[in-house]
Order: C-alpha cells, then structure tokens, then sequence
C-alpha cells in the first residue's frame, strides 16, 4: 500500500510537471480566493476589535440618560416643557433601584480658563467622583481622580485634557498648578490620559467637582444629562425600560412620548455592533467560498481534460487489472493535492500580506483606527477542511468518468 501511495504521488508530480502553467492556472482560482478570504478577514478583525475597543472607554452596563422637550399633551404637563433632573432626582433613583452601582450629573458649559498669560476657552464639565466608574477615565503618571472627600468639601479641584494642558503649561508640568476657570481658583490634579477615540474628545475638557462647579460657576444645578452604571448581573435592556416608565412618571409625561427624554445603553449599542461585524464575517465567507467555488470548477474543467489526454493510459490501466477504485483514487488524490498546495499557497501569501499590513500601521506614525490585523489559527483549519472538500468535489466527477472507460474503447482512443 506503502509503494501505491508513492507511486501515486510520482504520477501527480510527473503529471503537473508535464503541464506546468495549466496546473497553475486551475489553482490561482484556489490561491486568489484563499487569499482574498485571509485579507478580509483579517482586516476585519481587525477592524471589529478597534472599534469595540473604543467602548472599552466605558464600563459595560454604562447608560446615559439626556433630557429632552415634550412633545405631547399628558395632564399638566404641555408641550415644549424641557425635562430637567436635580442632584435630589439621582439621590432618589438610587435609593430606589439596588441595579445601580454608580450615578454621576453631568454638566457643562465653555468657559475662559487662564494660567498667567496664557489663555483660552474649554468645555468645563462638573461631575462626581462616581463618574469615574462610568466612564473610565485615567490620568497621567502621579496624578489622580476625584475621590468622595473633594465632593464632600466642596474642593477647587480640576482634572484636564492633554490640549488645555498643552495649551496653558506648553511644555511645563501642570500638576498641582493653580489655573483660573472664569477668575475662580482650582489646582490641578490631574492630565487625562488620551488612550482613545472617546477619550480623544477630552482633550479640550477641564473636569472639576460637581459641588464646585455649583458653588463658583453656575448655582442653577438643574441639568438635562446623568449617566450611571449598573451591577454586572442586570439586564440593562430591562432596565432601560423600566428607568424610562419611572422618569415618564417622575416627571409628568406620557411614556409614549418620544422626545422627552432619551436613553443611550452602551450594552445594546455594543451588541448591535457585534451583530453588525458577525453579518460582515458571513459576507466575506461568502465571497471566498464564492471564489473557491469558481476554482473547483476550473480545477473540474482541468481534470476532465486530464483524463481526455490519459485516456489510452488508463485503458491499459483496466486491461492489465487496475480496479475502477484505484483509478478514482488516483485522479481524486491528484486533485486534492492540487487544491490543497494551491489553497496552502493563498493561505502563506495571504498572511504574509497580513504582516505587511501590520508593518505599516506601526511605522505610520499616525493615530489610526485599525492598529493591527488578525488571521487565527481556526480560521486556517476551517479553510484547509473546506480545501479538501473542495478538491473532493472538483474531482469526483472526473474521477467517476474515468473508471467508466470501457479498456477496449480506451486503448483504441485517437
């Protein structure tokens, strides 16, 4: 069986050399659809990991909750009535729902912020120290958050972006410096890390303490945003629906009032992005089987014209007593090695424009979204079974074809 199998792949080998550029040809279908399945994929995993990175900026049952202007009718409440919370309002929410781990207002407005000649206009942004857990904030080497006792006493503190600090310090360090936010003093304790697209929107942001902000900016703390967080095991899809019907309530409008107040759950907008990138990943598997599919008939073509030429050969094959089965062995293995040392092909050059893709992104030099591709491992099994199928089916035909030759007929074949 040994000195079969040898025999068999010398036949291969003699047969391809003797036809080099066809046997090349009815694989590149098999090498380019291999490849171009590799490069998809791999970019867009790539691309599907850097953008769910980018809520990594924020903790998982994250929800943020927006004011908005009624737009109908509902007992006293009339139209155009803006829908407003109160530091009260979030005590109460939650004392309410045990579900919450951490509730933040969030207000701002921009404002001049000053360090001795050096000036400028930030969105100055007051929240509590629970915000932190919300959206994960992180601040530069020696520097820190807000934390329960500046709440509490009220501190002049600030915490601000890379290009307020670049702005006001240039190339100085600004921690513990003293900056003047609308003629008020506040030190700051902090530079927030720029890690991200989300973070990347602070940049411009001077953060201080939601009671400061009150008490030396703006004693009018009825605001329109606030934004809170939930334990790990809720369901924020249900929860969601059940903090809008109590609002609706709280504040006096019908729950089927659209405009009064808008609800963003990271946790379902993430879902619907994964769902969104598991369509895309059955797309472009399409699309390569698709191309795959177009190199099994090639390869089909290839083999069918094979044993037209071999014909005489496999007439005295039969006449000398080969089996029907080992001639169907012998054009299937042919056309499996075929398939797969053209699908291995696409696979190496495929990754190997991966790798490439890869080297540029790192010596760009340049914030981009896509900071590396991906090809895993299953991805390559998976692709490889399918190659030998392939060759299965691209040969099985031919294959059937050739045993049915009657040896007479094949021997006198011209």
């Amino acid at each position: 069986m040994k000195t079969l199998s040898l025999e068999m792949i010398y036949e291969i080998y003699h047969s391809v050399k003797q036809n080099k550029i066809r046997t090349f040809l009815s694989g590149f279908g098999i090498s380019w659809g291999i490849l171009i399945l590799v490069i998809l994929l791999g970019t867009g995993k790539g691309f599907q990991d850097a953008i769910m990175n980018l809520f990594s900026g924020f903790a998982q049952k994250s929800i943020y909750v927006y004011g908005g202007t009624t737009s109908m009718k509902h007992k006293n409440m009339k139209e155009g009535q803006i829908i407003g919370f109160d530091e009260d309002y979030l005590i109460s929410l939650k004392k309410r729902y045990s579900e919450i781990q951490s509730i933040s207002p969030e207000v701002s407005m921009v404002l001049p912020v000053q360090n001795g000649s050096k000036s400028g206009s930030f969105n100055v942004i007051g929240v509590n120290e629970e915000y932190m857990r919300i959206k994960l904030l992180s601040v530069n080497e020696n520097g820190r958050l807000f934390n329960p006792a500046d709440m509490e006493n009220k501190r002049n503190v600030a915490i601000i972006g890379e290009k307020t600090a670049s702005i006001l310090f240039g190339n100085n360090v600004p921690l513990h410096k003293i900056i003047q936010i609308s003629g008020i003093y506040y030190r700051v304790i902090g530079v927030l890390r720029n890690k991200d697209i989300f973070s990347a929107s602070d940049i411009n942001s001077v953060y201080v303490p939601f009671p400061s902000y009150g008490s030396t900016i703006n004693s009018q703390l009825v605001f329109s945003t606030f934004s809170l967080c939930l334990a790990q095991h809720v369901d924020s899809k249900v929860f969601e629906e059940k903090l809008k019907r109590y609002i609706a309530y709280k504040s006096g409008f019908t729950i089927k009032d659209g405009q009064a107040v808008y609800i963003a759950n990271f946790e379902t907008q993430t879902s619907a992005f994964e769902s969104l990138f598991r369509g895309i990943r059955l797309f472009i598997w399409a699309v390569g089987l698709c191309f795959l599919i177009s190199g099994m008939v090639g390869i089909c073509n290839i083999m069918f014209v094979v044993i037209r030429e071999r014909t005489n050969e496999i007439g005295i094959r039969l006449a000398v007593g080969a089996t029907p089965r080992s001639i169907i062995r012998m054009f299937l293995l042919e056309s499996v090695m075929i398939t797969l040392v053209s699908g291995m092909a696409g696979l190496g050059i495929g990754k190997a424009i991966l790798l490439f893709i890869d080297w540029l992104l790192s010596v760009s030099g340049t914030d981009m979204l896509i900071q590396k591709t991906e090809f895993d491992l299953q991805t390559a099994l998976i692709s490889l079974v399918i190659l030998g199928i392939s060759g299965i089916i691209a040969g099985v035909f031919p294959a059937a074809k050739a045993a049915t030759i009657a040896p007479v007929d094949a021997i006198r074949y011209e």
